[in-house]
């Protein structure tokens, strides 16, 4: 029963990945066809768009540099005699916090030093 429900999820999957890209060529296409119609310029349909896409490297590294710098302090942490009694309650999620939290800290910082750069 269970190689069904799988095999019925599959299937509905790559149904609805097939059945979108069919619609959106059709819709295309008669889109062009009725700019043909009126004898609107297609030129612009055709023609290459200029992509303007810059990785966000200052913002990855920025990112990596605060994971890193939680997980330093997080570890530094756990080396304290009165962490280690709350590391215990908490089962470790301090640490997954501590990178979290100065991971999140980096991509705001990153934000707002990119953000000059782009207008």
């Amino acid at each position: 029963m269970e190689d069904l429900m799988l095999a019925l999820i599959w299937l509905g999957f790559f149904a609805s990945v097939f059945l979108g890209w069919y619609y959106f060529l059709q819709a295309r296409n008669k889109e062009r066809m009725a700019l043909i119609e009126r004898d609107k310029d297609v030129s612009e349909i055709y023609a290459k768009r200029e992509v303007s896409f810059r990785f966000p490297w200052l913002k990855l590294g920025m990112l990596i540099t605060g994971i890193g710098v939680g997980l330093s302090l997080a570890m530094v942490l756990t080396l304290n005699p009165m962490w280690d009694a709350l590391n215990k309650k908490t089962d470790g999620a301090s640490i997954f916090a501590f990178i979290l939290l100065f991971g999140g800290i980096a991509m705001v910082i990153a934000h707002f030093i990119d953000k000059p750069k782009s207008k």
